[in-house]
């Protein structure tokens, strides 16, 4: 299959012992993408693939329950004895100033490159389109084109996002649902269930696959109000280590 993705973690804010945070991993036409690093997900990662073999990564922004895992991946690169070749890493400007910070030895192991909402590159012989996410921190979303298939991962957002250049006639949506109808919101720049499904029938995406869920939620709940705003769109909540085929 040409465009896959397997969730590697959908953990809000924190991973659990069962499930870590926010982490994926994109097969483009062979080429590997680890997309978002949440705690947990390194060895999720490990179970499905040798990290020698993923060719690029993409944090969508800062904020650590999406890149704390990276380090995990920078030691077992830089000191794993493999004598691997610097593979590309994307993230927003703010993203590569922190984690740089952080590490400076970075460069060594990554080819840092700043992506925004008017970044459009090949990964893997795919389109990658970054849309810029309303979010606090510099938050960039990615639709991701293929021989004809279409993945679209909204990253953290609120609702007001340019979700028609994201999503629109997309294959799989990946989508963040924070919040559930009976919350009252508590952060800005997350989305309900309910306004994922609304959103997701509203491009014409075929399949919405739930994310950023809360561990201490009823996930069920989440799901029946994603579906009631959906319209003809599937709806599932993202199965860590469930392999989606994009397109078929």
């Amino acid at each position: 299959m040409a465009l896959a993705v397997t969730p590697l973690g959908c953990s809000a804010m924190y991973a659990t012992a069962d499930v870590a945070a926010s982490g994926y991993l994109v097969e483009v036409d062979g080429f590997t993408l680890w997309m978002d690093a949440g705690g947990g997900t390194w060895q999720k990662l490990l179970s499905a693939v040798d990290y020698a073999d993923v060719n690029g990564m993409f944090l969508t922004h800062r904020h650590p329950d999406h890149t704390i895992d990276l380090f995990q991946f920078f030691h077992a690169r830089l000191y794993g004895g493999r004598d691997l070749v610097p593979i590309p890493l994307w993230a927003p400007e703010e993203t590569l100033e922190r984690i740089t910070a952080y590490s400076t030895e970075l460069a060594q192991t990554f080819d840092l490159t700043a992506v925004s909402g008017d970044t459009v590159l090949d990964i893997g012989g795919g389109k990658a389109t970054f849309v810029d996410m309303d979010h606090p921190v510099q938050t960039c979303g990615l639709r991701l084109q293929h021989d004809g298939a279409v993945l679209a991962y909204t990253a953290d957002t609120g609702p007001t996002s340019d979700f028609h250049v994201l999503g629109h006639d997309a294959d799989v949506v990946i989508c963040e649902a924070t919040f559930q109808d009976s919350d009252r919101p508590w952060w800005e720049g997350h989305m309900s269930a309910t306004q994922a499904g609304r959103m997701a029938n509203d491009v014409g995406a075929s399949r919405l696959v739930l994310s950023h869920l809360p561990p201490t939620r009823d996930h069920q709940v989440s799901l029946r109000e994603a579906v009631s705003e959906a319209g003809a769109t599937g709806v599932e909540l993202a199965e860590p280590g469930k392999r989606i085929e994009v397109g078929r």
